[in-house]
């Protein structure tokens, strides 16, 4: 900013600021708005006390009426037990009678009831309520405190409110009875009833038609309230409101107590509005206030702002003239230092006027005259002299400003490029007159040329370097053996398809797809097969979505389809039910056929608020169950899967947790001699001692420890438990001959099972691991064999265990040689009623006394079972008719108990 610019400034400013007719404005303003403010508050002080009081009065007709109310069904019931403590031993009928007339004059009572001794003989009406004949009041702790009070007090009470078995609600009143014998006076009982709870708020008008709060109507100006109520009968035990909302006791409510037959109850009321409302005038006094301000504020600021306009006129125009000869001498300068040419031409005479510097420009010596016509045509150029004469006479005949740029022929034949501007004008002596200004330009012309040939040069670039990005961007978006979108692709797919769910798009659906069976083409045939695989896989998928769906692979033989606003669930369906289809079909390579599936996990986000990765997430999840089910099928994403998913999880961390904290725990289950009932052993069972659930069987957590591969760490958790046990058993002088652990798969396949086995402290025969009969069919695992023969030369029986439930061969039986089999409880339930599980288990035992195997049954059930099971010749028998498993401590108290010794 120049200096007279910044004077100006400043001038302006301080003219602005000195406005002594803004002062008496800003007083009388503040005078005229503080004392509006104050009528203001004082105002909405009164408006409050008013509100504060009407509310008062609204509680105080409430509490009456509910009084009333609760006042007359006491009244009825005593007039009532009276007739009772004449006639204690009253009919049924004429009990009845009296009840029947007692309801029909207080329509409030649901049910009466005689209770003698508090218990209940007769109730009226009978029909629902046939299950409370005989009911005791002082079995149950509610309505034992209120009948106690009842009875010492002599008085009846009110109690509740309490759920009746109709759903509905209501209060228990008691009345207790004396009767007068031999001049002394007895407590015969209770007469009992029950008041609808509603009925008692409808006729203290506490319910409007819709059941919600209301307030009281008479006479005086009310006051719509929020009204609660609760019990207070005990200080340190205040319930919350069985009225109401509770939250009302903490909005600074206006409060009543009601005294009450057997306690008190507390009324809290507060306007319907809340106590922040405002006065109905307050519209009105912020209008006065600001009309009175306007009055006398805006003659004020007029008057003030018109003296005020005139000085700062003064000053502008003082300001601009010294503006003005600033600007004449940055002129002067400007041309001085720009070489700039002035020039002037008179529109009537074609006269033309130059200064030095114009000679200059159009390389002339300075004359002594001005210029002609003809000497300026000779100086420029020939190209150009017709585009300069008709771009000068078209500015003179239409008035325009005037353009042009020439070039100009040097005296050197050198070239000099001019610019020319001009405009049209009255000179002083009254003469209409063209005047401008020229100035060299060469420079800018041969770098503008310049310029234009290294933009060329760039833009041919350019073009070059867009070509090799669009190159580089699509081999970074897509999958170069498939042509399909890469995962980059789906990623910002995916972004641009959240944008456009907020925009409207409804929702969007993934299948995620993974070729079943994919592996083993690459490995029989090679990658060459694998690739033709996927090449044909991403075909068919082109082929069977829509035009605007996505498809993409995203890993070896995983695809994505983006399904962009499926119509619903049965178009998905029936697309991945066709793409299964397709897939299933053979592919010839080389003369090779080739088959695969695949396995399809659907997604729909239909929830703005889930984000799209998370999708993808989903629909792996989806696809992870797809092939749990058995492949070559599709599943939906669902709830209900997630939280399995989310437990699963928990649980897996847990049963990781837990084996790191000893929470497994070995249980035990006894067996016994068929023919003596003496205890021959036990079957160590694992359990969970999980710290919030308690003690887990296995069947709440072993199918996730195999799917952690810790089944095996379990497994030997148990036989190090069982061993320890057994020492302590014998130190008791408890004889467990023998103990039966399992061995899981996993572990029976591990080629160091033989060397963890080594140094454990038991006699041969002492201990035995049952294998599941599906462990030893399998004749290949050279491993599973060894180890077999191994367990069996360290003195360790081996038990079959489900033993009828597989695929068991004699000859595999032969091969293994176990020293037991252990019957499944499938087979030994029905034994009783059918002959031919009968003659199986018969079968059974003589093919396992052939081979000298013995036998167990498990899952005995019944001593019938037992004795079943010993008259065919079984020799162990294990099951709830003897025990069920038991904890190390509830074993120690089993086994030492007499009644066992006894039985034994």
């Amino acid at each position: 900013m120049t200096k007279s610019a910044t004077i100006h400034h400043h001038a302006w400013a301080l003219a602005r600021l000195a406005k002594p007719s803004l002062f008496p404005a800003l007083i009388a303003a503040a005078v005229v708005f503080t004392g509006g403010y104050f009528f203001k508050e004082q105002n909405r002080e009164n408006f409050r006390s008013e509100l504060k009081s009407n509310v008062q009065n609204e509680l105080n007709l409430v509490s009456t009426r509910l009084q009333s109310e609760i006042n007359n069904n006491i009244t009825a019931l005593r007039g009532f037990a009276n007739n009772f403590a004449v006639d204690p031993d009253m009919s049924q009928a004429h009990f009845d009678q009296l009840a029947t007339k007692l309801l029909i004059q207080n329509p409030q009572m649901v049910r009466v009831s005689a209770a003698p001794d508090a218990v209940i003989r007769m109730t009226f009406p009978l029909k629902g309520n046939e299950r409370m004949i005989g009911t005791d009041f002082k079995k149950f702790r509610s309505s034992r405190i209120a009948v106690d009070r009842a009875q010492s007090k002599a008085k009846p009470i009110i109690a509740g409110p309490v759920r009746l078995p109709s759903g509905r609600s209501g209060f228990n009143l008691f009345s207790p009875v004396f009767t007068k014998t031999n001049e002394a006076v007895a407590f015969w009982g209770f007469m009992e009833a029950v008041v609808d709870e509603k009925e008692i708020y409808a006729n203290a008008r506490l319910l409007d038609d819709g059941g919600q709060e209301n307030e009281a109507d008479d006479g005086h100006r009310h006051v719509h309230i929020q009204l609660a109520i609760r019990d207070v009968s005990v200080k340190n035990n205040i319930q919350d409101a069985f009225f109401g909302d509770t939250d009302i006791f903490e909005k600074a409510p206006v409060i009543r107590q009601l005294q009450l037959p057997g306690g008190t109850w507390e009324l809290a009321a507060i306007p319907a509005a809340g106590w922040a409302q405002e006065p109905a005038n307050s519209t009105w006094l912020e209008i006065t206030i600001f009309v009175a301000a306007a009055i006398i504020i805006i003659p004020i600021f007029l008057t003030g702002g018109l003296v005020n306009e005139r000085q700062r006129n003064i000053a502008t125009l003082r300001s601009r003239e010294r503006e003005l000869l600033t600007l004449s001498h940055r002129l002067n300068l400007a041309l001085e230092s720009s070489k700039i040419g002035i020039w002037e031409i008179d529109l009537d005479t074609q006269e033309r006027s130059w200064d030095e510097r114009m000679y200059h420009l159009h390389g002339l010596p300075p004359g002594n005259g001005d210029p002609s016509y003809a000497e300026w045509r000779r100086t420029v150029h020939r190209d150009d002299i017709t585009a300069a004469s008709l771009t000068l006479f078209k500015a003179l005949d239409e008035d325009l400003e005037y353009r042009s740029q020439y070039r100009v022929v040097m005296p050197d034949d050198s070239i000099r490029h001019v610019r020319n501007a001009g405009s049209t004008h009255v000179g002083a002596d009254g003469k209409a007159k063209i005047t401008g200004i020229s100035w060299d330009v060469t420079d800018d012309v041969m770098m503008t040329e310049q310029l234009r040939t290294a933009k060329a040069m760039a833009e041919a670039k350019n073009d070059e370097l867009a070509e090799a990005k669009d190159r580089i961007e699509h081999n970074a978006l897509h999958d170069p053996l498939t042509g399909l979108g890469n995962r980059r692709m789906l990623d910002k797919e995916l972004e641009t398809l959240s944008v456009a769910r907020k925009d409207g798009l409804q929702n969007i659906a993934i299948l995620h797809i993974d070729l079943d069976r994919f592996k083993q083409i690459n490995d029989t045939l090679g990658h060459a097969a694998g690739d033709a695989m996927l090449v044909h896989a991403s075909q068919i998928l082109r082929s069977s979505v829509r035009a605007g769906d996505m498809v993409a692979r995203i890993g070896g033989d995983e695809f994505v389809v983006l399904v962009a606003d499926p119509p619903s669930k049965a178009f998905l369906s029936s697309l991945s039910e066709r793409i299964i289809v397709q897939m299933r079909q053979p592919v010839d390579y080389n003369g090779f056929p080739c088959r695969f599936g695949v396995s399809i996990g659907i997604a729909v986000a239909r929830d703005l608020a889930l984000d799209e990765r998370q999708l993808l997430i989903n629909a792996d999840i989806a696809l992870y169950r797809a092939k749990e089910n058995g492949r070559n099928r599709h599943e939906f994403f669902t709830d209900a899967l997630q939280a399995e998913i989310i437990t699963t999880k928990r649980i897996a961390d847990e049963i990781l947790e837990g084996i790191e904290k000893n929470q497994f725990v070995a249980w035990y289950q006894p067996q016994f001699e068929a023919g003596t009932l003496r205890l021959s052993g036990v079957e160590a069972l694992v359990r969970w001692n999980h710290p919030r659930e308690g003690i887990l069987t296995p069947d709440k957590f072993l199918h996730i420890a195999e799917e952690l591969n810790v089944v095996a760490t379990l497994d030997r958790i148990v036989l190090d438990r069982a061993l320890i046990d057994a020492m302590r058993w014998a130190t008791m002088g408890i004889d467990v001959p023998k103990i039966s652990v399992n061995v899981s798969a996993k572990r029976l396949s591990d080629d160091t099972l033989l060397a963890s086995l080594q140094g454990l402290s038991f006699t041969p025969g002492q201990l035995s691991f049952e294998l599941v009969e599906s462990i030893f069919l399998d004749e290949s695992d050279d491993i599973v064999t060894a180890n077999i023969e191994g367990i069996k030369k360290l003195g360790i029986d081996i038990e079959i265990d489900d033993f009828g439930t597989g695929h068991t061969s004699i000859v595999s039986l032969l091969k293994i040689k176990p020293k037991r089999l252990k019957i499944d409880r499938q087979l030994v339930a029905p034994i009783l009623k059918s002959r031919s599980e009968q003659a199986l288990i018969r079968s059974i035992i003589e093919i396992g006394r052939s081979l000298g195997i013995e036998t167990v049954a498990e899952g005995v059930e019944t001593m019938a079972h037992a004795e079943m099971l010993g008259l065919l010749g079984c020799d162990l028998l294990q099951g709830y008719a003897f025990a069920k498993p038991l904890s190390f401590d509830k074993f120690v108290a089993f086994a030492n108990n007499e009644a066992l010794q006894l039985a034994s």
